[in-house]
């Protein structure tokens, strides 16, 4: 039974040891195995990171160019529109100025506010608050102005618009008066217009009044150039000459 008993040890130990070395080139085998597989996840785990990275610079391209594009685009668009400013608003001030009764009913209402109440600037000695001390030159062509400035010097202002004043061809002024004036064209050509300005005063302030104002267009701007003298009638149609 010893013997046996031996044997069947040396058996067993034989067999474990052949069975450790046929399981060797299994281990060597599985650790191959191991390793490529740790190989293949880095190179997919390293491809989606290089796809990711591609993916977030051709977004980041995409981005650039849209927001290059939206930036030309601005810069067009800025440009049509100086383009029209500069062609249009020639036009829109053409038009602003291209009213001669609106250049007239400007004109009397700074006029007749001038004159109803005191300036505050310090009145011209030489012209002893001609024009009730208002700058008229944007609104009367130079040769009026100087026309009126001549007969005021040489005593021969009455000859003008007798005792009353040259535009109003009143005596008096008040602001009061300046809700009631309507400018009505009646004639216009290229570089002349006649416009008649009618004066409806407050009751008790006298009978209405009328004035022909006649204008020229001086470098598309239009300014008085005479007021008619309205001898026979406070309420001339200015549809005569």
């Amino acid at each position: 039974m010893a013997h046996l008993s031996k044997h069947q040890v040396f058996v067993r130990f034989h067999q474990r040891d052949h069975f450790g070395s046929e399981m060797s080139p299994l281990s060597n085998l599985s650790q191959d195995i191991q390793l490529d597989i740790c190989v293949c996840l880095m190179v997919v785990f390293g491809y989606r990171i290089l796809n990711n990275c591609a993916d977030y610079i051709l977004g980041q391209r995409i981005a650039m160019k849209s927001q290059v594009i939206k930036f030309i685009d601005i810069h067009n668009q800025l440009k049509m529109l100086s383009v029209s400013i500069f062609v249009f608003f020639p036009f829109w001030a053409y038009a602003q100025n291209g009213k001669p009764e609106q250049k007239v009913l400007e004109f009397y209402q700074k006029y007749m506010t001038a004159c109803a109440q005191p300036s505050m600037d310090e009145p011209n000695r030489e012209l002893d608050g001609l024009f009730c001390n208002m700058d008229i030159k944007n609104y009367v062509t130079s040769q009026l102005y100087k026309k009126i400035i001549h007969a005021y010097k040489t005593g021969v202002y009455g000859d003008l618009a007798g005792d009353r004043d040259y535009f109003t061809h009143t005596q008096d002024s008040s602001v009061e008066w300046t809700p009631g004036m309507k400018a009505t064209k009646i004639k216009e050509n290229s570089n002349n217009a006649v416009v008649r300005l009618f004066m409806s005063f407050p009751s008790g302030a006298g009978d209405p009044l009328a004035v022909c104002v006649r204008l020229h267009r001086e470098s598309s701007v239009w300014k008085i150039y005479q007021v008619d003298s309205s001898l026979y009638t406070d309420l001339p149609n200015c549809k005569d000459k």
